[in-house]
């Protein structure tokens, strides 16, 4: 007996990709007038963007964020 393709693979998760732009208030002398773009699927991009920086934790400003 065959199973069908839906009994063989595992549903698939409701995913959302969110897309963000911010910018480090304080940049240093090499990082001024850019703007890091990121894509995740956390909800909070926020807490992602605190994961990114470590733990040298800056100021920064959020400028998108859409899924």
């Amino acid at each position: 007996m065959s199973k069908s393709i839906e009994e063989i693979l595992a549903p698939r998760p409701e995913i959302r990709l969110r897309i963000y732009a911010w910018t480090l208030d304080k940049p240093s002398a090499d990082y001024v007038g850019l703007t890091k773009v990121g894509q995740t699927t956390q909800a909070n991009v926020n807490a992602r963007i605190k994961q990114s920086q470590g733990q040298v934790q800056q100021s920064y400003t959020l400028h998108l964020d859409e899924p």
